[in-house]
């Protein structure tokens, strides 16, 4: 669930209550310096819901975009984004995305601090695990992602990455499948991995792009004079593109690629079920390596309000030659969209997935992808 305030399996008697307080109006929600031309761009809300996972839960959603010091308004906004909320079960959930440009876009630093303690489905591995082994796991850790890029051509940079997960007090259930099962971390541990990354970006605009390509590639070194508590390598390649069609409809594709050697912890597995493919539920499949694709179509619909279609495949597998012959799971939907900050077209995201196993609500700040 990291990322979202509330994403929640909705099927029969599971049906989630979801009450969203959206007051868009001063004192609760509001655009701070709403002039295009000023510096600073501040939106808040409260949200609250229910889950059968969660029981009742409370929190707020924000985002501020603004320009570094000295930085001309023709280069892209920063952004720092706040998540926070906690539930009647004690789980709490804070976390603090961020995406800062200096020097002209030169340099840029992203990443997220943050902390969870949350309880996560666990089905087993691979993609023939059973929707009836699901159990859940609850466990606390510290997280910290930083990227430092520096521009190297036109709409390349390339840098170091760093990533910690500090998984602390895990429990499961008492003679389930995750415990009488052989995979790495059901223990807890430190993931702390240290990488290069390099990518091209070539977007409009960073919060809703409306055409453009982001191709990322990173690969991630385990090491243990980082505090990491496992060995393995892993590489990601995150690929996306934005299409202008008519007058104000954007087609969007993401096509993901990831897959990791040997001792890589089913903590931090590739996972179907989240942003590139909604609909399935979270974590529902997962192993050391994933290749999905998404699509999506987005349109405006009346003032404010937008919406989308959207659809998507996926698979994981042990490694990275199974994912080209192994069954793929399909999920699609449509979601809506409230525009809370004119300037950098910063949306609130409801989307509603569905796959064979049911449907899934989501609801956040930004876009998938």
């Amino acid at each position: 669930m990291t990322g979202s305030i509330f994403v929640g399996k909705m099927r029969g008697n599971e049906i989630a209550i979801v009450l969203v307080l959206l007051f868009f109006f001063k004192g609760y929600s509001q655009e701070v310096a709403q002039d295009s031309t000023k510096n600073l761009n501040v939106t808040i809300f409260p949200v609250a819901f229910y889950t059968a996972e969660t029981d009742f839960g409370f929190g707020a959603l924000g985002v501020a975009s603004f320009w570094m010091k000295n930085q001309p308004r023709t280069t892209r906004a920063s952004s720092l984004q706040l998540g926070a909320s906690y539930t009647t079960k004690n789980q709490i959930l804070i976390y603090v995305p961020f995406e800062l440009y200096t020097n002209e876009e030169k340099w840029r630093y992203v990443g997220e601090v943050g902390y969870y303690r949350y309880v996560y489905n666990y089905f087993g591995q691979g993609i023939k695990s059973k929707e009836s082994d699901l159990e859940t796991y609850e466990v606390s850790f510290p997280r910290i992602r930083l990227s430092v890029l520096r521009q190297v051509l036109p709409n390349i940079s390339a840098g170091l990455t760093y990533e910690l997960d500090d998984f602390k007090n895990l429990q499961s259930k008492a003679g389930g499948v995750l415990e009488n099962s052989e995979v790495i971390g059901k223990e807890g541990g430190a993931v702390s991995n240290i990488g290069a990354v390099v990518h091209y970006d070539s977007r409009d605009h960073i919060f809703y792009p409306t055409k453009g390509f982001f191709i990322q590639a990173s690969y991630f070194v385990s090491s243990s004079l980082l505090g990491s508590s496992f060995n393995y390598n892993k590489f990601i390649l995150d690929n996306r593109f934005y299409q202008k069609v008519g007058k104000n409809q954007v087609l969007a594709a993401n096509l993901f690629l990831g897959t990791a050697t040997d001792g890589m912890p089913f903590l931090d597995q590739f996972t179907l079920g989240g942003k590139r493919t909604r609909g399935i539920n979270s974590r529902r499949y997962q192993d050391n390596s994933e290749a999905s694709f998404a699509l999506e179509y987005r349109f405006p619909i009346i003032s404010r309000f937008g919406g989308v279609v959207f659809g998507s495949t996926g698979t994981v597998a042990p490694n990275l030659d199974d994912v080209f012959s192994s069954p793929y799971k399909n999920s699609g939907g449509v979601g809506l969209r409230y525009i809370i900050n004119k300037r950098d077209g910063v949306r609130i995201r409801a989307d509603y997935g569905i796959s064979s196993e049911g449907g899934i609500f989501t609801f956040t700040i930004k876009e998938a992808f």
